[in-house]
């Protein structure tokens, strides 16, 4: 399937993480703003992640890199109108964005919640005003935070429970497993959310298994990573009786150090195992890549096909969250 074709055929992008999706030509005018004018390889070294990092600490700094430049709901507004402009581009008509508001009000109490989520609204209907593409907000919760303080996020999403499809569950998946979160996805399941949990991504004896607990304790309808499933045969079998759908990041689990080369992800053996997979970008602006670039290691370094991309994304579009009418008018 030459690239051509690929980028026309229709897509689904199910986990993107929008703080992390900032095109670099923004963050380098926001780094001018305030002095720092860097040359590419400082640029290159502070702002991305290209090979794989060796320890947490100079991933999170990265991450917080990015989150501080995000200080204006016009910034906000305009990376999420690009973000959705980038995935059009390359063929994405159903985008899932998944967004922390904790995560940026920590670092800018100048901008309030509602400013922001504003800013990201104002965003997402411009470009679907300009692009055949329907788009939806995910509010995660993040799993360093204690249950009081994502309480009060979980309020948030609630009172703009029009805005947001789904919550979801983020961080340090072995430091906090499911259990203590679970009065608040039994509260967003009866608010009438969609559930998406991060789960099964961090190395450690427990992470296949906070798959199956995300399902059943925290009413996870889809699982956001999922990639060690394959070491817990019991976790496979209860996923594949389920049918619940994994959203795999090739290229960020790579980096994460999930997988020694980005071709020996077991993305193959995952879905040949019997169980639904879709193709996710995570955090592309920090990652410096696309959509395109996932169908292309996937294409060239796992020997998928057309027939294959057209099955996933048949899964994709089945367990986005996004109302079927919307989905509808923007897939072909």
């Amino acid at each position: 399937m030459l690239d051509e074709s690929l980028r026309a055929l229709p897509k689904v992008e199910l986990h993107c993480h929008l703080e992390l999706t900032a095109r670099q030509d923004l963050l380098k005018e926001l780094l001018s703003a305030k002095g720092r004018r860097l040359d590419d390889a400082t640029f290159r070294k502070e702002y991305l992640i290209t090979q794989p990092v060796g320890d947490l600490p100079t991933l999170l700094n990265i991450f917080l890199g990015h989150r501080d430049l995000l200080d204006s709901p016009e910034v906000v507004e305009r990376m999420t109108y690009e973000c959705c402009e980038d995935m059009s581009a390359n063929g994405v008509r159903l985008l899932e964005l998944r967004y922390a508001p904790s995560f940026l009000c920590d670092a800018h109490p100048s901008m309030s919640p509602d400013d922001m989520h504003a800013a990201i609204l104002n965003g997402v209907r411009r470009a679907e005003q300009d692009f055949p593409i329907a788009v939806g907000l995910i509010c995660l919760l993040q799993r360093i935070k204690t249950v009081q303080e994502n309480k009060y996020w979980l309020d948030f999403a609630i009172e703009k429970k029009a805005d947001f499809l789904a919550v979801d569950l983020a961080d340090n998946e072995l430091a906090y497993g499911p259990e203590v979160f679970a009065p608040l996805f039994e509260r967003a399941k009866s608010e009438g959310f969609f559930v998406t949990i991060h789960a099964g991504e961090a190395e450690g004896p427990q992470a296949a298994l906070n798959i199956q607990k995300s399902i059943e304790l925290l009413h996870a309808d889809r699982i956001g990573h999922g990639v060690r499933i394959l070491e817990d045969r019991a976790v496979l079998e209860f996923v594949k009786e389920r049918g619940t759908v994994l959203e795999l990041c090739p290229t960020s689990n790579w980096l994460s150090g999930v997988c020694a080369t980005k071709e020996s992800h077991p993305f193959r053996q995952i879905m040949e195992a019997g169980i639904r997979t879709t193709v996710n970008t995570d955090d592309p602006g920090i990652m410096n890549i696309d959509i395109m670039d996932e169908y292309r290691l996937l294409r060239d370094g796992m020997g998928f096909t057309a027939a294959e991309f057209i099955q996933i994304n048949a899964w994709g579009r089945e367990a986005c969250f996004i109302p079927e009418a919307r989905k509808a008018q923007v897939w072909p």
